[in-house]
This record gives structure tokens, C-alpha cells and sequence, in this order.
């Protein structure tokens, strides 16, 4: 179930291009068990995941010994972020118009990788047909030793990323695992979440890695037509010599 009336979430004004790169092994889970991987947030590389920044922290604090609300009272909300990292669940996406050099190397574990092309309505029309409650928004990225991350919700942190990551344009898909809707459907203290999916209607387009040999691309086509799927494949030509 959708729902991206949120005050701590800013979904796109207007449908984009999704992209989501992975190895070959990631494709075949996807196919075979019909679901997308939504990781535990301590499980991603960056220490800041679910962080506040520097600057609300000292806002907070500085606001919060102005009103006389105890200090401890503060510290207790800070360290309860780290709690929080082991409830959210996030899928992560990467937003362009054209596939991203970048991406390839930083998600690929070898040479023969792909990337699923979708888009912003399809992912939502997917999302809306979980039972689960699933939110998406853009990451906003922003100096996190200048910029306050608000304290008005427990969300805002997981809306932000340190603006060295901005070059991943990401649109994240976000579970919070204690929602009353969620409760009973996830159970107690799970490392990822499944949402089903139906890959036909989720998947636009497949490209393949620019570094990939030929091989790996007819492999690639014969497996999606395998699992019923007759999208189109591309192979990527970043890597190509311009032949004008």
C-alpha cells in the first residue's frame, strides 16, 4: 500500500526514469521468487545512514537548553536513531534519464552486471499492491556540518544523505517495519523484506553492462524469456568508439 502523503517525504512532481543495477545473481532472484529486496538500513555501507546532521544536533540541543527540557531527554532521541536503523527498510533507485557510468562501477561485482529501467509510476503502481505501507522520495543531499536535518519525525534522517553521495540521484523506497500495518506482517526484528512484485509489470527495459561480453547479453534475453518476459534487452554502448 502507497502512501506518499508525508511530511518527511518528497516524492517526484512528475513521473522520471528508475534505474536499479545489480549482478547477475539479483536479476535471477528477482525472476524467480517475484519480490524486491528491501535491506535493514544498518545494513547499508554508510555510517551516516539514518543519522541526524551536525548542525540539527547542535540547533536541538542549543533550542532544547533554552526551553529547559533536560539534556538527557536530547542524548536519549540521538542514540535512539541507532534503534531505528534496524526498523527501516529501504529499496533504492537511481534516477536519470540515461543509464550512469557511475552506477555500473559502483554496483557491480563483475563485468557481467545489468540494470533494470523502469519508471516512477510503474514502481508506485507495484508498491500500491502490497499490503505492506511503503513510501518513496528523492534523497535530498546537504552539508551535514552547516544544514539542520529537522527533529520534527523519526523519517527526515532517512530522506538525507551527505551531499558525497549525491552523484546517485537516489529515489528510495522506504518501510517502517513498526507501523501498525506492518506489525503483524513482518513479525519481530527481520533483516529484510520481501515485497512482492510481478516483474513484467515492474521491468521496462534490461540493459547490460557495458563491459559485458556479447555472451552475457544473449544469456541475459534467454533467461527473461524463460521467466515470460519480452522486454527489450540493451547492451550498453558507453564504452563504444563514436562513429560519426
Amino acid at each position: 500500500m502507497l502512501d506518499n502523503q508525508h511530511e518527511c517525504f518528497t516524492p517526484p512532481t512528475a513521473n522520471c526514469t528508475l534505474w536499479r543495477y545489480m549482478d547477475f545473481t539479483k536479476l535471477l532472484s528477482l525472476l524467480e521468487t517475484e519480490a524486491l529486496f528491501f535491506p535493514r538500513a544498518d545494513r547499508f555501507e554508510d555510517p551516516y545512514e539514518g543519522s541526524w546532521s551536525k548542525a540539527g544536533v547542535t540547533l536541538m540541543r542549543q533550542q532544547c537548553q533554552d526551553i529547559g527540557i533536560p539534556a538527557e531527554a536530547v542524548e536519549k532521541l540521538i542514540q535512539h536513531m541507532h534503534t531505528m536503523r534496524q526498523e527501516m527498510f529501504i529499496s533504492c533507485w537511481n534516477i536519470g534519464e540515461y543509464e550512469s557510468a557511475a552506477m555500473w562501477k559502483l554496483y557491480l561485482q563483475s563485468r557481467e552486471g545489468i540494470a533494470i529501467r523502469t519508471n516512477h509510476d510503474v514502481l508506485c503502481a507495484v508498491l500500491d499492491a502490497s499490503p505492506l505501507k511503503v513510501r518513496t522520495t528523492e534523497v535530498k543531499y546537504i552539508d551535514y556540518e552547516s544544514t539542520p536535518i529537522p527533529f520534527g519525525n523519526l523519517f527526515f534522517p532517512f530522506a538525507h544523505k551527505r551531499q558525497s553521495f549525491a552523484h546517485e540521484k537516489e529515489l528510495r523506497a522506504i518501510i517502517w517495519s513498526l507501523e501498525d500495518i506492518n506489525k503483524p506482517q513482518l513479525g519481530s526484528n527481520p533483516e529484510f523484506v520481501s515485497v512482492k512484485c510481478t516483474p513484467q509489470e515492474l521491468i521496462n527495459a534490461v540493459h547490460v553492462s557495458p563491459t559485458a561480453p556479447k555472451w552475457f547479453g544473449d544469456l541475459v534475453q534467454k533467461l527473461l524469456i524463460r521467466y515470460g518476459l519480452f522486454c527489450p534487452v540493451e547492451h550498453s554502448m558507453l564504452y563504444e568508439r563514436p562513429t560519426y
